[in-house]
């Protein structure tokens, strides 16, 4: 049993109030005793301007004036600091904002000053004030009330990085790398040592940064490596594309030493960067995503911009647990929506994101999690009358695609049935804007998922022109890093000693970051009207087994270790994928790396009918049955005879 405060207080003969008041104390004391040293200083400084003006031997008319003006001018700046905050500014973290500040306040006395000299000038010449004289107080005592600051924040920045932490060599001179070299003195725990940079502007070859030269470029780094004897490497610039990522660690990895990069270099969206109580978060270790990325295009939208079309606003998102769901919702918190739904019908998921989320800044969002399965019709009606959102994004969908060939029926009831149910819900209840994600796999499908996907598409579109709703789709491709995706099964696969398996060694895919993909979903809804199908620009596709080699290196490996096994491409995949068909009119839009596109609807009443029959297969569990109303919607899907027998 443990004491009670009270007790505990006792025992320690000290109570939480008294320790309040030592700590209050301490700090007033702490306060005081900076004041008093500020005084001491500028009383120096102004008795050393008077000595250098006068060589030494101050005559008795300005000595007088000396012990008049001196203390009245050490009360003014003091006095000063406090009115520009000076006293509240915590010195180890001071930065050059601060320290503007800091010379304003100085800069504020000095004109004092001058006003003085010119006004007493007109009434008594003897309390002229020379102007050598208050120029040179002004900077002695600037000078010598930040020394007192600054000296013992650098004697100990030098002292704890001189002999801790790993030899570190940094890519980028610029203000990333500045960056590092600042929180690694700040905080030893990070383990950096900094000895030196890499850069590939021809102006800063040879120059110092920061106290640090810089070596040379960054394809000399297998050369700088072995003269300095670094034992890591942390990128640092913004601007180095993903080829030279992977040049990089193609390097370090056979001299063994580590490759890191900054938190944040290629991630979207990152708009606060690691604070000084989060070190841990400056740099991370490099991942396929970083070598994948494309080079990074600003969006056309800022933050600011969706927070407009966003914010205030009750926005709910289906599959809220899942990849895209999740960071969907985690950039939508951001943006200040009057309140946030999270329906998902995993409560372990739903729980994982709700928690994550209510530790975050969501700048004053009701985050509200909604156990949900979107195939319940029953339960998604009490849902949208309780709930009344007024913007849909709909994530939720089966999307592995062996696991609907051998189940099609589950397929059509979760991306079909549900995703009609949703989009009628939605025109009944007023929704001003639905959004549902689709897949590159629609295109030409092979597969009952990709099929099903196409239908839910349909019927969006069906529904779009007779709706006050502005509804419309955002098709892409593969994402990395999501569940079941190929990255998290090679990266098992490596972790277990290989073999790394690949379904064919011409397999291509088109690859994209979950925050790319989710930002590019949200912008995305910003503009989408009338049924609309929105294409994410996916750069160009990626060889999977080169996807696989990349993995293998980038873990430390090589193919000798972990070798690449040929298995087979599985039931319903392709060789590669495609975005639109040649018959979908592809336009460009206003925002970067968004094309449009209008598929060719389906017929009402024949959409009617083809759902009236899948919903008696789907009963009957029928998956050939199933297939067969798939292939009769007329969007390039056939049956193999495999699939057939």
């Amino acid at each position: 049993m443990s004491p009670s405060p009270d007790r505990s207080a006792r025992w320690t003969g000290t109570s939480p109030a008294l320790s309040g008041s030592r700590r209050a104390f301490g700090w007033r004391n702490s306060q005081a005793a900076v004041l008093m040293l500020d005084l001491v200083l500028v009383m120096v400084a102004g008795l050393a301007a008077y000595l250098a003006r006068f060589e030494g031997r101050i005559p008795p008319t300005f000595f007088r004036q000396l012990a008049v003006v001196i203390p009245v001018l050490a009360l003014l700046r003091v006095a000063a600091n406090r009115l520009f905050g000076v006293y509240r500014m915590v010195w180890r973290y001071v930065g050059l904002g601060e320290a503007l500040r800091f010379a304003q306040a100085c800069a504020a006395v000095s004109a004092l000053l001058l006003l003085g000299r010119l006004f007493l000038g007109q009434l008594n010449g003897h309390f002229i004030f020379p102007f050598s004289i208050i120029v040179m107080e002004g900077a002695l005592s600037f000078l010598g009330m930040v020394g007192v600051r600054f000296v013992p924040r650098i004697r100990s920045e030098r002292t704890r990085t001189r002999d801790t932490g790993l030899a570190t060599l940094i890519i980028g001179a610029g203000q990333g790398g500045l960056a590092v070299v600042k929180e690694a003195a700040r905080h030893p725990e990070l383990g950096i040592r900094p000895i030196g940079f890499l850069d590939d502007d021809p102006g800063k070859a040879g120059m110092e940064i920061g106290a640090l030269r810089v070596l040379g470029k960054v394809r000399d780094a297998d050369r700088v490596v072995r003269q300095t004897g670094a034992e890591r490497v942390v990128i640092a610039s913004k601007s180095i594309p993903p080829k030279t990522v992977a040049r990089v660690i193609d390097t370090c990895n056979p001299l063994g030493v580590e490759v890191r990069i900054v938190k944040g270099t290629y991630d979207f969206l990152d708009d606060e960067a690691p604070g000084a109580d989060q070190p841990s978060g400056l740099v991370r270790e490099v991942r396929i995503e970083d070598l994948l990325a494309r080079d990074p295009i600003p969006p056309s939208l800022s933050i600011e911009d969706l927070r407009g079309h966003y914010g205030g606003k009750r926005v709910l998102v289906t599959g809220a647990g899942g990849s895209i769901g999740s960071e969907l919702c985690r950039q939508l918190a951001a943006m200040g929506p009057a309140r946030l739904y999270l329906a998902e019908r995993d409560e372990t998921n739903l729980f994982e994101v709700e928690r994550e989320l209510a530790g975050v800044k969501n700048h004053g969002t009701a985050i509200t999690p909604v156990l949900l399965d979107v195939m319940d019709a029953k339960a998604l009606e009490r849902a949208f009358k309780d709930l009344q959102p007024q913007v849909v994004f709909h994530a939720a969908a089966y999307k592995h695609v062996p696991m609907m060939e051998r189940f099609p029926w589950e397929a059509v009831r979760n991306n079909v049935f549900a995703t009609k149910q949703l989009a009628e819900l939605a025109d009944e209840h007023g929704v001003e804007s639905f959004v549902m994600i689709s897949t590159d796999k629609v295109i030409n499908p092979t597969s009952v998922m990709g099929a099903t996907k196409r239908f839910a598409e349909q019927i969006v579109q069906e529904i779009a022109p007779r709706s006050k709703t502005r509804f419309s789709c955002v098709r892409f491709g593969n994402v990395l890093g999501s569940r079941g995706s190929v990255v998290g099964i090679f990266r098992d696969q490596i972790s277990q000693g290989g073999p790394v398996t690949v379904t064919h060694p011409e397999a291509t895919r088109y690859f994209m970051t979950i925050p790319e993909a989710a930002n590019l979903v949200l912008q995305a809804g910003t503009i989408g009207a009338d049924g609309e199908v929105f294409l994410l620009d996916m750069g160009e596709p990626v060889k999977i087994i080169d996807l696989a080699r990349q993995m293998i290196r980038l873990s430390g490996f090589t193919e000798e270790q972990i070798p690449i096994k040929v298995v087979g491409t599985r039931p319903g995949e392709k060789l590669f994928e495609e975005l639109s068909t040649t018959a979908e009119n592809l336009a460009p839009t206003d925002l970067r790396k968004i094309f449009r596109c209008r598929p060719v609807p389906l017929d009402a009443k024949r959409l009617d009918q083809l759902v009236e029959r899948l919903a008696f297969l789907v009963k009957a569990r029928d998956g050939d049955g199933v297939r067969q109303v798939l292939r009769d919607l007329d969007i390039g899907y056939e049956i193999t005879p495999a699939r057939q027998a």
